[in-house]
């Protein structure tokens, strides 16, 4: 074997041993709504963090919108998330034609993974910019968001997303 087969060898088994400690594989787990059973979802755990497919976000009522071209994800209408990094905007919001604004947020603690077909996202990171409490309870086998309840924390954009959220705008 060669000098630059040999180190070809030992990058590729480095890059696979790397990738194998960032990412857990996949399983199952119970998705709750302030209390409320929207089913089982696949999770992965990238870097520490638990990171969830959009049919996830879907249950949760974010409506999310996949555009492959611009390689994004809007969730509840107000958050854009580059599928190609750990970039996340706020947008101008609901009943805008159009994004007049967009306002960077705190970068995601991971980047958007595309797995088996899926884009999985940061929930606890995705929640926090609406202000949703997430709590992941590995051994039950269950991750419990919960809405927002401090009024005084919402911002009218929040304000704004909840409430396309809810379906009251």
């Amino acid at each position: 074997m060669t000098h630059s087969a040999r180190l070809s060898l030992m990058c590729a088994a480095l890059f696979l041993g790397l990738s194998h400690a960032q990412t857990s594989s996949s399983t199952q787990v119970k998705l709750l709504l302030d209390g409320r059973d929207l089913g089982r979802f696949s999770y992965s755990i990238l870097g520490g963090q638990l990171t969830l497919p959009l049919t996830a976000f879907a249950s949760l009522g974010w409506r999310p919108v996949l555009d492959p071209y611009n390689r994004v994800v809007d969730l509840a209408g107000c958050v854009r998330v580059k599928t190609t990094g750990r970039e996340a905007y706020l947008i101008g919001g609901p009943g805008v034609i159009g994004v007049k604004t967009v306002s960077a947020l705190q970068p995601l603690p991971v980047a958007v993974q595309l797995r088996q077909g899926s884009y999985y996202l940061p929930a606890k990171a995705l929640a926090s910019y609406l202000q949703y409490t997430v709590v992941f309870d590995k051994q039950g086998g269950q991750v419990r968001f919960t809405t927002p309840t401090d009024p005084a924390k919402i911002t009218p954009i929040t304000e704004a997303c909840l409430k396309t959220i809810n379906g009251s705008l």
